[in-house]
């Protein structure tokens, strides 16, 4: 039987797919055989990256999570020091993270959770006055961290981002929770050098930090409403991950159901649009779609 256009076009898209993935495979291992990947580690991940962030296909994302990781585990392998490469890892692990836990692949998502941890240390050590993180006391850090000056604000954040990822995925467990008071203070510091960073990522985190808990039990309702309100004015209500968050969070912890209503209801009005948020944002519609449909459960 003659094979139909159709047939033709599937085979045609799976050969220019093999052919592409043999192309980056040879540039992957050219690049870690050549010793000169801190040469070329930038180039390489800032088009991919931004690639990445551009895409709306979660189930997409998902799928080819995986060999993008090994690919990073092995370039680190090579250059164990690089920081393009940490920061990364500790993004794509984190995110990956993410997606798994939202698909229901909880414990995946938590075994996954403690690469983006180590990355994130990894990152974190390389800052000055930080290179025995695990082993100073809480005082030392505190007084280390104010000599980090605003160019290192992005590896202070994503280190931190790749420690928090993981302690939120530990279902309260008490080596996670002993922790989350030295990633606040390193977000704190971010907040300091430039609170803009990453859309506000440091004012989103203390806010969901400051609502995970009720008031008599140490949570800080308003402090965490201050932190979210300044991310969505940083962010011009565009990285709708803030307003899930602050409903999830903020809205859950203080009854506020027209508030959680109103946030939720926001992400989901809001188009999307081809950005640098647009993976981001298309996860955000996906998790307030399913906030909403259990608003009764919670209030």
């Amino acid at each position: 039987a003659p094979v139909q256009p159709a047939t033709k076009l599937i085979a045609m898209r799976k050969a220019m797919t093999f052919i592409h993935g043999t192309v980056l495979l040879v540039v992957i291992i050219l690049l870690l055989t050549s010793g000169c990947t801190s040469l070329v580690v930038k180039p390489l991940l800032d088009p991919l990256t931004l690639s990445l962030q551009r895409q709306t296909d979660l189930e997409l994302l998902q799928d080819g999570a995986p060999s993008l990781l090994l690919i990073l585990d092995g370039l680190l392998i090579r250059d164990p020091d690089n920081r393009q490469l940490l920061m990364a890892a500790t993004k794509a692990y984190g995110a990956y993270a993410t997606t798994l836990y939202e698909s229901g692949n909880i414990e995946r998502a938590a075994a996954i959770s403690t690469k983006a941890r180590d990355y994130g240390i990894r990152l974190l050590k390389q800052l000055p006055g930080l290179a025995n993180l695990g082993s100073h006391p809480f005082s030392s850090v505190a007084e280390a961290l104010k000599n980090i000056p605003a160019g290192q604000v992005g590896p202070l954040f994503w280190g931190a981002y790749g420690w928090a990822t993981w302690a939120q995925y530990q279902a309260g467990a008490p080596a996670a929770m002993a922790d989350l008071p030295l990633i606040e203070l390193i977000m704190l510091r971010v907040v300091e050098l430039d609170e803009s960073y990453y859309y506000g990522g440091a004012h989103i985190f203390l806010g969901a930090y400051y609502a995970s808990r009720p008031q008599m039990y140490g949570g800080k309702p308003e402090a965490s409403r201050s932190h979210f309100e300044r991310a969505l004015a940083l962010n011009r209500r565009g990285f709708l991950l803030t307003q899930v968050s602050y409903a999830q969070t903020y809205a859950r912890m203080v009854f506020d159901r027209d508030l959680y209503l109103e946030l939720l209801t926001e992400v989901l009005e809001q188009p999307l649009t081809e950005t640098e948020m647009a993976s981001s944002n298309k996860l955000a519609k996906s998790m307030a779609e399913k906030l909403l449909s259990r608003i009764d459960d919670y209030f």
